[in-house]
């Protein structure tokens, strides 16, 4: 998480500080890299917030895995590229993450009675 940290870092002051014609402006491309890095690190963080659950507890916290889930779904169809994108992945992920919610549905369900 640390190194993590650290290369957003790095990455924002060689943005910032790169010869472009308007000084201290990052451009889309850089940007995306943040938010493509930054949602790994997000769940990074969710899976050790995961294990330290599934270490203290004696049955596994199905919820918060399909939160991290969810989450890395959601990070790849944010970051994805749309020039290489076909049909076939886009719909893919639509399964993989609709799978996912209606999963979370059921064990919310379960959880309130």
């Amino acid at each position: 998480m640390f190194l993590g940290t650290g290369h957003i870092l790095l990455l924002f002051f060689q943005a910032i500080v790169s010869p472009d014609p308007y000084p201290f402006l990052v451009n889309i491309k850089d940007l995306h890299v943040f938010f493509s890095v930054l949602l790994v690190m997000l769940v990074g963080h969710e899976l050790f917030k995961s294990i330290t659950l599934l270490l203290n507890h004696e049955n596994i916290p199905v919820k918060s895995i399909l939160k991290i889930a969810a989450i890395a779904i959601a990070n790849k169809i944010i970051t994805i590229d749309l020039e290489h994108l076909n049909v076939n992945m886009l719909l893919g992920l639509s399964a993989v993450l609709l799978s996912i919610g209606i999963t979370f549905f059921f064990f919310s369900k379960e959880s309130e009675a």
